[in-house]
């Protein structure tokens, strides 16, 4: 479907973002949900009560938690397997916990490498992408970042919205030997969270008499995951990879609109990062444009979950979504939105091949005027074509924005160079 643009729709379309920025028309919430902090609840060593006796009092409310396995301390793999079904984490603890700096860089590497490879062997779905130093101690780093995107530390703070390392991101011990041992203690940290706006990562080894490290009554936990239920209004509950995804998918995200119609918006929204790993929902809200008093979100043409809220008497249209998983359109509830859900209805701009290796084609039903951009927004190249042209020999290998102007929409698309 093409439109007649009106003058204030082009006044929108001059001020579409590119590269990582957000339109200003959108908001991407802190944290999953507009929850005003983040929790994680970590599990080391497999003790023998954690899978039995604490992970039913998450599940219980929906909580997910990280379990962090050592691979030669016969963990429970068909436990394991099952709380990976129910969509808990189950990531690296090494394979027999030793003190990362006390061996060399290649006993260091065959620890990360194996215990990552077993866990997947065994655990069919589980990504693996987070590391719990054995005692807390990070080993080298550069080993590290080649198997894992985070790695945890229990240096005892709650972590800033905006973390500054992502291997060194801090936990509280939880038990008898760390000071987060009793509800009030528990109830403390994740207020600090809340008021500081942060994320609080707490790491339990032993559970009531399971013999393991420092261990916490199972009471304690019980309490504790009541209170947190009580008050989940304000606290998202999610694992420490589910964590750090989003934080590193909302510092890198753009989102802007490709197409804009009096009932219907075509949203482009990116990130840069791999997409096989940075997979976690981001939170977003969109004012509703004048005259609109509900709206609908569709992925590829599907209806996703949204709702219409308002706040200091503006509305606004919530919803979830993955950069970079598909077209993203927003409708006017009831009106002829739902017809704009395909691509192709809304522009006829084509990308092939994508990804790339020399040159990339962009095709269009008449002439056209194109731009590429970096994705800290700038302008690499710009040109014109008519129904098609080649370009993008010039680029390095990387990701890129192309804008296309067809004189009757505007659409924004990414584009990757191998």
């Amino acid at each position: 479907m093409k439109s007649k643009y009106t003058a204030l729709t082009a006044a929108l379309l001059m001020s579409l973002s590119v590269g990582a920025q957000i339109d200003e028309s959108y908001e991407v919430a802190t944290w999953h949900g507009f929850k005003t902090s983040a929790v994680s609840y970590t599990f080391d060593d497999n003790t023998s009560n954690q899978l039995p006796v604490a992970l039913p009092l998450f599940d219980q409310y929906g909580f997910k938690v990280t379990l962090y396995t050592v691979t030669n301390w016969g963990p429970d793999w068909t436990a394991l397997q099952k709380a990976s079904n129910n969509g808990h984490e189950v990531a690296s603890h090494t394979i027999s916990h030793p003190s990362l700096p006390s061996i060399s860089a290649e006993e260091q590497e065959a620890q990360l490498q194996q215990s990552q490879s077993t866990i997947r062997s065994n655990v069919q779905g589980a990504e693996v992408l987070t590391l719990a130093y054995p005692n807390c101690n990070i080993g080298d780093l550069a080993t590290i970042e080649k198997y894992y995107i985070a790695g945890r530390v229990c240096s005892g703070q709650i972590i800033s919205a905006k973390p500054g390392d992502y291997y060194r991101l801090s936990s509280m011990i939880v038990g008898s030997q760390g000071e987060v041992n009793s509800t009030s203690a528990f109830q403390t940290k994740v207020e600090l969270a809340k008021s500081s706006g942060g994320w609080a990562v707490f790491l339990i080894h032993g559970v009531d008499n399971d013999g393991g490290y420092s261990p916490v009554a199972s009471s304690v936990l019980s309490e504790h995951v009541d209170f947190m239920n009580a008050n989940s209004d304000d606290y998202w509950i999610g694992t420490f990879a589910e964590v750090v995804k989003y934080i590193k998918e909302r510092e890198s995200i753009s989102i802007s609109e490709s197409a804009i119609t009096a009932d219907s918006l075509k949203v482009i929204i990116s990130d840069g990062l791999e997409d096989a790993l940075y997979n976690q929902a981001v939170s977003i809200r969109r004012k509703l444009p004048v005259n609109w008093s509900t709206a609908s979100v569709y992925i590829d043409g599907a209806a996703i979950e949204s709702d219409v809220q308002s706040e200091n008497g503006i509305s606004y249209v919530v919803f979830d979504a993955v950069p970079d998983q598909g077209v993203i359109t927003i409708g006017s509830a009831g009106g002829p939105a739902i017809a704009l859900a395909t691509p192709n209805d809304i522009s006829p701009v084509a990308f092939h091949p994508n990804p790339f290796s020399d040159t990339i084609q962009i095709k269009s039903g008449g002439s056209f005027k194109y731009s590429i951009y970096s994705l800290t927004g700038q302008q690499l190249s710009s040109g014109e074509g008519n129904n098609s042209i080649f370009v993008g020999k010039s680029l390095p290998s990387g990701t890129y924005l192309v804008r296309v102007n067809d004189h009757s929409s505007i659409s924004q698309f990414k584009i990757v160079k191998q």
